[in-house]
């Protein structure tokens, strides 16, 4: 016999349920979970801007790098290819960066909503209690910049493919090159077809892994 998991969406009063089966630890157990949904959502705040620095190295060192292939006609005249090839991997860093960006922020609001959860038979509503409506959003200004680097790449990539300032008659694609944009764009959109969390939902929806045994 084996044990599968099946994912199912739980209704706001399913969600206390297994923290509210015996009166003696129904407390202990909100105050441990909400300790470690607080745990969970400074550990992914933590790495979502590790993660930032990261991409941030590698973008800008493809950057300095091709602004430098740019500058030396001695680098062009031996690899020709090469401004080509680093636009190439600017486009693909910028596009990692904007969809982990994506999931980083999609696991964040997961656990603070959490929080919402639990909060209120714990400590009280005061991590949703706010001074004002709206303000700035620190993570949302980085995924704003993180869509404009893509951006920039992506015409940069776009240039090099077709030379803007040339006639029709003189394009030109070797082998090496179409292959680069085969691969690129199979990249790129292997990574968006997979990311299908755009869209932020309307109201709060939690689903619960459960234990299924299967006597095939």
């Amino acid at each position: 016999m084996k044990i599968k998991q099946e994912i199912k969406e739980i209704l706001p009063e399913e969600y206390y349920k297994p923290f509210l089966q015996t009166d003696y630890n129904k407390k202990l157990k909100l105050e441990a979970a909400l300790e470690r949904a607080w745990k969970n959502r400074d550990f992914e705040i933590d790495k979502y801007w590790s993660r930032a620095t990261y991409f941030w190295a590698f973008i800008a060192s493809t950057f300095a790098g091709y602004i430098a292939v740019l500058n030396s006609d001695k680098i062009k005249a031996t690899f020709q290819e090469l401004p080509f090839l680093m636009t190439c991997l600017g486009f693909i860093f910028s596009t990692a960066w904007f969809l982990v960006n994506l999931g980083s922020k999609k696991w964040q609001e997961n656990w603070e909503k959490h929080i919402d959860m639990l909060e209120d038979y714990v400590t009280g509503p005061i991590y949703k209690t706010v001074l004002i409506k709206t303000g700035y959003s620190v993570s949302k200004i980085n995924l704003t910049v993180s869509k404009f680097i893509m951006g920039v790449w992506a015409i940069l990539f776009s240039k090099e493919i077709v030379p803007w300032q040339s006639p029709l008659s003189q394009w030109s694609f070797s082998f090496y090159k179409l292959l680069s944009v085969l691969l690129t764009l199979g990249m790129a959109v292997s990574m968006l077809i997979k990311n299908d969390k755009f869209k932020k939902p309307e109201s709060i929806s939690f689903n619960r892994r459960h234990n299924k045994e299967d006597n095939k």
